[in-house]
């Protein structure tokens, strides 16, 4: 799974990737570089105090934002408990879908207005520090952290995948249309044009000799319209996937392993494929875990002779689970939530197979030739 856990607040696990040492250190920097410029007179180390707590107070408050939308999308039924927080938030997959236009609207809604919340608030307290304390450098922080946070309202609202924004646009095509799928491509198909314009803006900039900000533009305008290929690409999977169950997307031939083998003896066969990219680990016909591709690749191969399976298997409650009878549609929802390589496929606790990415792809693409498709 994605990122180290730091915290669990309100029932969410709180992840954070290691990139934001380095995201804290580029505002810390920055901001040091400014106040310097235009703030003469002030000390170097209180200079790199408010830009660290600027960076670190901009961490929070894109973990606030997600708690927002976590929390409203946690009243419309969703059972995500992770959050990995990226620089952005945590962009929106275009398979997480509310149960109605409205929930859809509100889910994507509240991260946007919780920054912009914290936004006024913070504008508001650095008046105060400055006027009623004068305290420069506190304002200074508030402010930062207020810019920011306007900064981020303001991209995720952009309407393209995988930003906040699209959702929005797909729940009110949603609620028009009265179909989710014409609503995701609708959205779709707007996140492409707002892909457009935003490079058509980069060359503009670019010609009047902006080239930094000019490429920049243009680079988020063509990561724009390739998102926008890739809710294509998801509206054929989801067809496909329609009326399928676990049972016929899982993996039968499986091998299972017992908890104390050293992961020296079989994750050479898992990473290059001879078996299945997860491997149930059992104990006397009872399922403890499973151990995957994730698991093994976070363990250096120098350890592997010393580290035993138990130790790296993901266990209950975290391991998810399926039966042959489910919905393919809400096994890949589950799937994709555990940032697991596969699940096992249990049927009244009799484990039956696992149900893996690979496996998953391999009948997906075999049903998309049938249909003279393209993946």
């Amino acid at each position: 799974m994605n990122g180290v856990p730091v915290a669990r607040i309100l029932g969410f696990e709180i992840r954070l990737p290691i990139s934001w040492l380095f995201i804290v250190a580029i505002v810390a920097v920055t901001v040091h570089d400014r106040l310097a410029d235009v703030q003469t007179g002030v000390e170097p180390q209180v200079g790199w105090i408010v830009g660290l707590l600027g960076g670190l107070g901009y961490l929070a408050s894109v973990i606030v934002h997600e708690l927002a939308h976590a929390v409203v999308a946690r009243r419309d039924g969703a059972t995500a408990s992770v959050l990995v927080i990226q620089f952005i938030g945590s962009p929106a997959a275009v398979d997480v879908v509310g149960t109605t236009p409205r929930a859809e609207a509100a889910a994507a809604l509240a991260g946007p207005l919780a920054s912009l919340v914290i936004a006024l608030a913070c504008s508001a307290l650095a008046v105060v520090a400055f006027v009623a304390a004068a305290s420069v450098p506190a304002s200074d922080v508030f402010v930062i952290v207020a810019a920011l946070n306007l900064i981020l309202a303001g991209v995720s609202i952009v309407p393209a995948f995988p930003l906040d924004g699209a959702r929005l646009v797909r729940a009110v095509a949603w609620a028009r249309t009265r179909s989710q799928r014409s609503g995701t491509r609708i959205a779709g198909l707007v996140g492409r044009y707002a892909g457009r314009v935003a490079m058509v803006g980069g060359l503009g900039i670019l010609l009047a000799g902006e080239t930094v900000g000019g490429i920049l533009l243009g680079l988020v305008g063509w990561f724009l319209m390739s998102s926008a290929r890739s809710v294509d690409r998801w509206l054929i999977l989801d067809e496909l996937v329609q009326g399928m169950s676990v049972g016929e997307a899982m993996e039968k031939e499986l091998e299972t392993i017992a908890p104390q083998l050293t992961l020296d003896t079989f994750a050479g066969r898992v990473l290059d494929g001879t078996v299945t990219p997860i491997l149930p680990v059992v104990r006397d016909d009872v399922l403890l875990g499973i151990v995957g591709l994730t698991q093994l690749r976070a363990v250096a191969v120098r350890n592997w002779a010393s580290t035993r399976t138990e130790d790296v298997m993901i266990g209950k409650p975290d391991m998810p689970t399926a039966e042959p009878e489910d919905r393919l549609t809400d096994a890949l929802e589950r799937l994709r939530q555990s940032h697991l390589d596969g699940m096992a496929v249990l049927d009244g606790g009799v484990l039956r197979g696992v149900l893996t990415r690979r496996s998953i792809a391999a009948l997906l693409h075999a049903r998309a030739e049938g249909r003279g498709q393209a993946l």
